[in-house]
């Protein structure tokens, strides 16, 4: 009887999902009522033999694409949440899509993105074989609260079935196998010319040995707290690394894994090959051959929906998108363009800090570097959207000149200076809801 009461709560579910897609409404409804159904509605679901979570602080979503992306080219049937649904509702919405009655998943493998917060819930039930842990760092303030709540979410959530891979470049994600619970898979990136003697941030996210709290020494960074790092007082240090990317090349968009494979990387920023590196090392557990994952990777589109390069009136366009109230992707991008010896124009707004909650946050604005794009190169630093004001505060204390900063309240009234009335390249380093505009702006589609 609760079996066949349970089929009947899945059918209704199913038709709810049908009939919103029906009307063009893409939604978690049909989860949110099997959990009004049934708190416990995850235990129905039977996963497939495969089954891949992606968690993490940034990063999740593109890499939990690549990996489903490649293993679709590798004739799999892959289910996923593509479009980032990665709280209980949605996944139990992604499971309910693809089951049949019985609970049963209708494919080869599971591949998710995980809500760091969610991760308890989620494991319990869906039991991932490989979970990835692409960094943790300060994010969502508001949300989170200090990453070390974060890493305990998703360490509590782990049991010794899973497979861990992990950043071996972040020393934060050592933390998680410091007493040899879990058989873990590391990735990293080897020593290249973007790497850097002395460190550039003053707000990395650990730098204290977690077995002795010794400040840790770095032979080199690649940004932030990432690099090859080494306690001077005890054993801890860089692990061996798996799967090490050498030979990176961001200006001509490739890498070489092991000294063996080479690939190209869609977007050429360091934390775009991480994530790259992240899911090439998962492919390559699973047991697809390497030369394939190569190909497979090399011949992903990049999503021009988040990050793109292109040129207007000669001038070289680079569009960075950025996750509002994580510093992280920030300093990446600032990075990036600081790396970049050209004039240049910089573009920094959002609409929205978050769709989660109702008053704005703006410490992590005071996490990102922006000292590093203040030179002699740097032209004009346009300041966007309802929060312009904050921007240009932070753009004025680090150390921009008045003349320099330009605020407006949207892109369109942005329009003309972008595009006539300012010097060099453009570097717009934005949230995911600017991005299309700002490329609609640049190609006169509004």
């Amino acid at each position: 009887m609760r079996c066949k009461m349970k089929k009947i709560q899945v059918l209704i579910c199913k038709i709810a999902g049908f009939l919103l897609k029906l009307f063009g409404r893409g939604s978690n409804f049909p989860g949110v009522l099997a959990l009004k159904f049934d708190k416990n509605i995850l235990s129905y679901f039977k996963m497939p033999k495969i089954v891949i979570a992606v968690t993490g602080s940034a990063g999740k979503g593109s890499t939990s694409t690549i990996i489903s992306d490649a293993l679709r080219k590798d004739n799999k049937n892959v289910v996923h949440n593509k479009f980032g649904s990665n709280m209980t509702p949605g996944i139990v919405t992604l499971l309910i899509e693809n089951c049949d009655l019985s609970g049963n998943i209708k494919g080869d493998a599971l591949v998710v993105e995980v809500d760091e917060r969610y991760t308890e819930t989620i494991f319990r039930y869906l039991k991932p074989n490989y979970v990835v842990v692409t960094n943790i760092c300060r994010d969502q303030p508001p949300r989170h609260g200090h990453f070390d709540l974060v890493f305990d979410k998703i360490k509590n959530a782990l049991t010794p079935s899973m497979h861990l891979v992990l950043n071996g470049d972040d020393p934060y994600l050592q933390k998680f196998n410091l007493d040899n619970t879990f058989n873990v898979t590391y990735y990293g990136i080897n020593k290249n010319k973007y790497s850097y003697k002395m460190n550039k941030f003053d707000n990395i996210n650990m730098y204290y040995c977690p077995l002795c709290n010794n400040k840790l020494s770095y032979n080199y960074y690649h940004f932030e707290s990432i690099g090859d790092y080494y306690c001077n007082k005890c054993k801890f240090k860089r692990p061996d690394i798996s799967y090490l990317a050498s030979k990176i090349d961001l200006d001509n968009s490739n890498m070489i894994i092991n000294n063996s494979h080479k690939l190209s990387i869609a977007f050429n920023v360091l934390y775009y090959a991480y994530n790259i590196l992240a899911a090439y090392t998962v492919c390559s557990l699973l047991g697809v051959d390497e030369d394939k994952i190569c190909s497979y990777i090399s011949e992903m589109e990049n999503n021009k929906k988040l990050n793109n390069l292109y040129t207007y009136k000669n001038r070289k366009i680079y569009v960075m998108n950025n996750k509002n109230e994580n510093s992280t992707t920030f300093n990446e991008s600032v990075l990036f363009t600081s790396n970049k010896k050209v004039s240049k124009t910089i573009v920094v707004g959002w609409k929205e800090i978050s769709r989660r909650y109702e008053f704005n946050d703006m410490s992590w604005l005071y996490d990102i570097k922006f000292e590093l794009l203040n030179d002699n190169l740097t032209d004009k630093v346009i300041c966007v959207g309802p929060d312009r004001y904050d921007i240009a505060t932070r753009m004025k204390y680090a150390g921009f000149k008045k003349n320099q900063i330009k605020i407006y309240d949207n892109l369109e009234s942005a329009r003309d200076m972008i595009k006539n009335k300012s010097r060099g390249d453009i570097f717009a380093i934005l949230n995911f809801d600017y991005v299309i505009p700002f490329n609609d702006i640049m190609e006169d589609k509004q």
